[in-house]
């Protein structure tokens, strides 16, 4: 499906009660096996920062932990989800390392701190930050923010990830996602907030809910900000519970929330 047809396709959807949809709600533990150890956010991103502050490359067993972090999340959210077995939406020992202490040295490229382009296909990127046009099959791991137009089957960590369209991917940030809109069995996972226009088959979850502002809005006098908020959703399921979720248009709807972490 083009994004053209998602978008319309979601924008046409009927509403429904959000009463309706919580009564299908139940809480989900994270499955035994599911990965393991819970992964820690807080070791995966102070592990990238490292390789960008040092403009090297991760050792062998830093590399690991990176990746083996991806993988376990995407194992444990699945199981929880209740979806089948599959693998990440890119393959690590295929990717192009884009080598930090090399291809980042120039005034363009700052240095190792931020990387800029129009596409990045089938590459393995660590950075500080990241804007980037296009990118497809592509690993980006970030220690600050990321921002791009469209993203197809990649994984992508960072702190705070701004992004319009997304495709098959898995998106996890440590504080923030805000999305045009995420379809094609997407897995969204943020510390804090998600916000997205649309959103079509795939698994949203935030790690710690509260009741905050996102950074880009307003206190809005004693109310409550939700952690997960989508205008257009189609048959997305939330790993959270009900009232951590505010949803303008829903169709079909699944609320799992957790009693053990899929991440810390």
């Amino acid at each position: 499906m083009t994004r053209g047809r998602f978008l319309s396709a979601v924008a046409a959807v009927c509403s429904a009660s959000l009463l309706a949809l919580a009564g299908g709600s139940s809480a989900a533990p994270v499955p035994k096996g599911a990965g393991g150890e819970t992964p820690d956010l807080k070791v995966f991103f102070d592990t990238v920062g490292k390789a960008v502050k040092n403009e090297n490359w991760p050792t062998d067993a830093e590399e690991k932990l990176l990746r083996e972090t991806a993988e376990k999340i995407f194992e444990r959210t699945l199981k929880v989800a209740k979806q089948d077995e599959r693998k990440l939406p890119v393959e690590f020992d295929k990717l192009k390392k884009v080598d930090v202490s090399k291809e980042f040295r120039g005034e363009r490229l700052g240095v190792g701190k931020e990387f800029k382009g129009e596409r990045l296909d089938g590459k393995y990127v660590i950075a500080g930050d990241v804007r980037i046009k296009n990118t497809k099959g592509s690993v980006i791991f970030a220690s600050g923010k990321v921002e791009f137009i469209a993203a197809e089957n990649c994984v992508i960590f960072a702190q705070d990830i701004r992004g319009i369209a997304l495709s098959s991917c898995l998106v996890v940030a440590g504080d923030y996602i805000q999305l045009a809109g995420a379809e094609e069995e997407s897995v969204l996972i943020a510390g804090r907030w998600i916000r997205s226009d649309n959103m079509g088959d795939g698994i949203c979850h935030v790690i710690r809910p509260g009741k905050l502002p996102a950074p880009d809005e307003k206190p809005n006098g004693n109310k409550s900000h939700p952690a997960i908020r989508i205008n257009n959703v189609a048959t997305t399921i939330f790993l959270n519970a009900p009232d951590d979720v505010r949803l303008e248009r829903p169709l079909k709807c699944e609320f799992f929330p957790l009693k053990m972490p899929i991440a810390k």
